[in-house]
C-alpha cells in the first residue's frame, strides 16, 4: 500500500479490493476486468508496467476484442471514464506509470470524491457513506433501499443490480462492520499537531533623527570673528573708567 495513504483508507481499500479483484498482493493490481490478464496472449506486458497512455488504448481493446463488459483494471477495477477524470483531477501525465503505488492515490482519490474527509471528521453517517461507496464500486453493497442505477434495490444488492452483469459482493453487514472498524481506527489516531503560529510583528525601533552637519565658519568667517573681536576690544578701551 502507498505509504501516503492514510491508515484508516487503507483498511477501506483493502476491503474494496478484495471484493473487485479477489486477488491478493501485487496480482490485484495486475488484474483486469473478467481476470482476462491471466488467459495467455491477453495482454502485451502487464498492466502495472503500462504508462497510462498505454492503459487506455488497452481498455478500448478488451472491450472490442477480449469481449469484457468494461475496461476496468488493476486493484480498484477504475473503467476508462473514470481513469481519465482521474488523470485530469489528480494532473498525472499520460506517461505515468499504472505502479501500484499509483493505483492507490487513484483509490483514495475515489473515496475522497464519495466523502471521505466527511466521514473521517463525522460529518457524514456511516450509512450515508456506505451508500456513496457502493455508487463506485458495484460489488459494494447499498446499506439501505433505494433506487438503484436500473431499479430499486434493497438493503445489501449492488446499486447496479439489474444490469446483468453486476452485483454486490458481501452482505450490507459486513460493509458495516469494516467502516465501523475504520472509525474506530481514526479515533485511535493522534491528532495532527497544530501548527505553531508565527510571532506578531513588533514596532519597529523609530530612526533618529539625523544630526545636522556643523557648519564651518571658512576662511571668510574667521576674517570676519577676528574684525569683530578687534573692534570690540577697542570699544572697551574708550569706555573704562579713568583713574584720577
Amino acid at each position: 500500500m502507498n505509504p501516503n495513504v492514510p491508515r484508516g483508507a487503507a483498511m477501506l481499500l483493502d476491503f474494496i479490493a478484495g471484493l473487485e479483484t479477489n486477488r491478493p498482493g501485487r496480482a490485484g493490481y495486475e488484474t483486469i476486468i473478467g481476470y482476462r490478464n491471466e488467459k495467455p496472449g491477453a495482454l502485451p506486458k502487464p498492466i502495472t508496467e503500462m504508462t497510462l497512455e498505454e492503459l487506455l488504448v488497452e481498455q478500448k481493446r478488451w472491450v472490442r476484442n477480449l469481449k469484457a463488459p468494461s475496461g476496468a483494471a488493476g486493484r480498484y477495477q477504475i473503467i476508462r471514464p473514470t481513469l481519465l477524470s482521474l488523470i485530469a483531477e489528480l494532473g498525472v501525465p499520460l506517461s505515468a506509470t499504472f505502479t501500484p503505488e499509483l493505483q492507490d492515490r487513484f483509490g483514495l482519490a475515489l473515496l475522497r470524491r464519495r466523502g471521505w474527509s466527511q466521514f473521517a471528521a463525522a460529518t457524514l453517517s456511516l450509512r450515508d457513506f456506505g451508500n456513496r461507496l457502493a455508487r463506485e464500486w458495484a460489488s459494494f453493497p447499498v446499506l439501505s433501499r433505494q433506487q438503484g442505477a436500473h431499479r430499486t434495490v434493497e438493503r445489501g444488492e449492488s446499486y447496479y443490480a439489474g444490469d446483468g452483469i453486476n452485483a454486490s459482493l458481501t452482505k450490507a453487514t459486513n460493509a458495516e462492520a469494516v467502516l465501523a472498524e475504520v472509525l474506530n481506527e481514526l479515533s485511535r489516531a493522534p491528532a495532527p499537531a497544530k501548527p505553531t503560529p508565527a510571532p506578531l510583528p513588533t514596532d519597529p525601533a523609530p530612526t533618529p533623527e539625523p544630526t545636522p552637519p556643523r557648519k564651518s565658519w571658512g576662511p571668510l568667517g574667521w576674517s570676519i570673528l577676528g574684525l569683530a573681536t578687534a573692534v570690540g576690544l577697542v570699544v572697551a578701551a574708550f569706555t573704562l573708567p579713568l583713574p584720577f
